[in-house]
């Protein structure tokens, strides 16, 4: 069975949404994709929706990577410089770098940790798990600290929060964030380098997707279905820029703890759906 237009529209609005909220955008799609009567996300689809989530994160944090870029290269630059070196972006950049080894670690065993998303009853339980995560830093102090004041230790534990989001259910932004808020980073900087480190963990899904279809093959596609998954990608696309607004106006506001409500709600709906259809 597959997708009509508007189920494709609704599931790639879906994904983008829930790519940047702290909830599981892989949970999302398995979930709605089940409620749909689908048994399986078609690998074209994935891989399109994976691609415009990715360049649209991308777009969001452009100005933030052209910074850290732009200072590694002053920093390398033997010419004499013309203005301060930003050591900010230059601290950013190092901490990102120590994010990715988790992250890389994590991977190669990816294949193994996707299966996981075939039973809803531990995706169910990886929800829960995800909306403890984001409930926790609320009891803690807060504090300002950023990339200048961070260990290489924080910058591991902020990448396992990013190589954890690869279990359906647990979400790369929410995990970050929560981490960097008990390890005393202030709430914005955190998000900032969460939305950076979803750059490599889509990246990451993208090169499966491309290795899956190159195993299986992308099947029948009809001229009908794909003009849908095109509109799914470009529902991505606009569903990631409108949760960075949403995150960014939180952030600074009442914090992301409310989401942990929203995922042991989802995490109790997926439960008792998974006792239905037994």
């Amino acid at each position: 069975m597959e997708l009509n237009l508007i189920q494709s529209i609704l599931l790639g609005l879906i994904s983008g949404l829930t790519e940047i909220l702290p909830v599981s955008a892989q949970a999302h799609r398995l979930i709605t994709l089940k409620l749909f009567g689908i048994s399986g996300e078609p690998n074209l689809l994935r891989l399109l929706i994976h691609l415009s989530t990715l360049a649209a994160v991308y777009y969001s944090c452009y100005g933030h990577i052209t910074r850290m870029l732009r200072a590694r290269n002053m920093a390398r630059s033997t010419r004499r410089r013309r203005r301060p070196l930003d050591v900010r972006s230059l601290m950013d950049l190092s901490l990102l770098k120590t994010m990715l080894i988790p992250i890389v670690f994590t991977f190669i065993f990816y294949n193994h940790i996707a299966h996981l998303g075939d039973q809803l009853m531990i995706v169910a339980g990886l929800l829960f798990l995800n909306g403890l995560v984001l409930y926790i830093p609320q009891y803690l102090p807060g504090s300002n600290r950023d990339a200048r004041s961070m260990s290489r230790v924080d910058g591991l534990l902020l990448g396992l929060g990013g190589a954890a989001a690869t279990f359906p259910g647990v979400s790369c932004t929410g995990a970050v964030t929560s981490i960097g808020s008990i390890r005393g980073g202030d709430r914005s900087y955190c998000l900032n380098i969460a939305l950076l480190l979803n750059i490599p963990v889509l990246a990451g899904y993208v090169l499966f997707d491309i290795i899956a279809i190159a195993a299986t093959g992308l099947g029948a596609v009809s001229f009908g279905v794909f003009v849908g998954y095109v509109l799914a990608a470009g529902m991505a696309f606009a569903g990631v820029l409108g949760g960075v607004r949403i995150m960014k106006m939180l952030v600074s506001n009442i914090g992301f703890a409310v989401f942990s409500f929203y995922c042991w709600g989802i995490a109790l709906f997926t439960f008792i759906f998974c006792l239905t259809v037994a």
